[in-house]
């Protein structure tokens, strides 16, 4: 299976750590969600690295407007 991703600008807690939501689909098209807590590069190249920095830096973020979702109801913290 291969899955192809978006950042959204929503931050919910899953287990008590926050992640972002991504939104997406896989090879045959279904549509999915993904809560990610990190993202790292694998590499030791400057460049990518400060062009992966800037590109994080512009991801959307809107935690005023979405909310923190509490772990296990439909609560905002």
């Amino acid at each position: 299976m291969k899955l192809t991703l978006e950042p959204t600008g929503q931050l919910e807690l899953v287990q008590g750590t926050p992640c972002r939501v991504w939104s997406g689909t896989t090879d045959t098209g279904l549509q999915v969600l993904a809560w990610v807590a990190t993202v790292q590069p694998q590499t030791h190249d400057l460049g990518k690295l400060m062009a992966f920095e800037e590109e994080l830096i512009e991801m959307p973020y809107r935690r005023e407007a979405a909310g923190i979702v509490g772990p296990s109801e439909n609560t905002l913290l």
